[in-house]
């Protein structure tokens, strides 16, 4: 008996090791996480006003992202079609995105970031996979609603030339355990060069850590550190999901210093500048669709190279996903 209970204990170890070991495994080739995809041969012609709006997808989810609730394709393919038809109708020059699924099982293996780029009318896509996995085993019960195959990520979809597409990964979330860590998301900074008359603009897209502050904090002094660096030269755009409150909201859950810092350099601007969001607070939160309660998502640039000219959130994107989009016209100061 104690043969067989023995046995038993050694073979429910060795198979969760090979499930563990599997299901954390990448599937796609590393070189191909940074790919760089033409849809449109040509280039737009440049204007003097350009556009630029940051979206985190929510993997076209709605606000069932994260949860343990059964889904249909047919939430997926109503919830892009309603994203081509409202963005279709800005023709933003430039689209940073989170959260895309480029082949995952929970979103039925829908290219997200292609769909978009085609319909849109976009020159170019640029890929960056953060979250390779051949099993997903979240949310965790009920088992049959499991994430599963994953292969997602953050993206930037431009109507001029891409020059390239560098990426940073990030520590994983310094409070975490190990066989967290094995198989949660991967923190990216994407980093495109895109021509722009004799001129370069430097796009910047980035989602930030969501659940630990002081890996978030830390994420964010790097992200400081390379925008500095690129704004001394260039016109930059920094967007994305920071997964913060701005240190002026009404409420704030803990003192943090993830927006602050950025807020903090005389050079830097923001989309929407703290006097004009505390004359109608509600009307910038961005987070979530269902109820919106807080601002998470942001687009900063440097005032000696960018002029804003308009800037809001898209409040009409509705529940397409579970965050609102942001976005800017500028002009590029010569």
């Amino acid at each position: 008996m104690k043969k067989v209970l023995l046995v038993a204990v050694v073979l429910i170890v060795v198979s969760l090791m090979a499930f563990y070991f599997w299901a954390s495994s990448s599937v796609v080739e590393k070189e191909h996480y940074d790919q760089v995809v033409t849809y449109n041969s040509e280039a737009k012609s440049i204007s003097d006003t350009l556009s630029v709006l940051t979206y985190n997808i929510g993997y076209l989810s709605g606000m069932t992202n994260n949860r343990p609730v059964d889904r249909e394709e047919s939430l997926y393919s109503q919830n892009l079609a309603r994203a081509i038809d409202l963005l279709s109708d800005y023709d933003f020059d430039f689209m940073g995105l989170q959260e895309v699924d480029f082949q995952s099982s929970r979103s039925f293996n829908y290219n997200q970031l292609d769909s978009l780029g085609v319909h849109l009318n976009f020159h170019q896509g640029a890929y960056s996979v953060n979250w390779d996995k051949s099993y997903v085993p979240f949310p965790y019960f009920p088992i049959r609603n499991h994430f599963g195959r994953m292969y997602s990520g953050q993206a930037v979809l431009s109507k001029m030339q891409l020059l390239s597409n560098e990426l940073t990964v990030f520590d994983k979330p310094i409070n975490a355990p190990f066989y967290y860590n094995a198989f949660y998301i991967d923190r990216v900074m994407q980093i495109n060069k895109i021509q722009l008359y004799s001129d370069t603009l430097i796009v910047m897209n980035v989602h930030l850590e969501a659940f630990d502050r002081e890996t978030r904090e830390l994420q964010a002094e790097e992200v400081l550190v390379e925008f500095n660096k690129w704004s001394k030269k260039y016109p930059v755009i920094l967007m994305g999901d920071f997964n913060s409150r701005p240190p002026f909201a009404s409420e704030v859950l803990e003192e943090e210093k993830t927006i602050e810092i950025f807020l903090e350099e005389p050079l830097i601007g923001e989309a929407i500048s703290e006097e004009r969001y505390l004359q109608n607070e509600s009307q910038f939160f961005t987070f979530d669709t269902a109820d919106p309660y807080e601002r998470l998502d942001y687009v900063f640039y440097n005032k000696n190279k960018i002029r804003k000219i308009e800037s809001d959130v898209l409040r009409e994107a509705e529940d397409i996903s579970d965050h609102l989009p942001v976005w800017m016209t500028f002009t590029i100061i010569e």
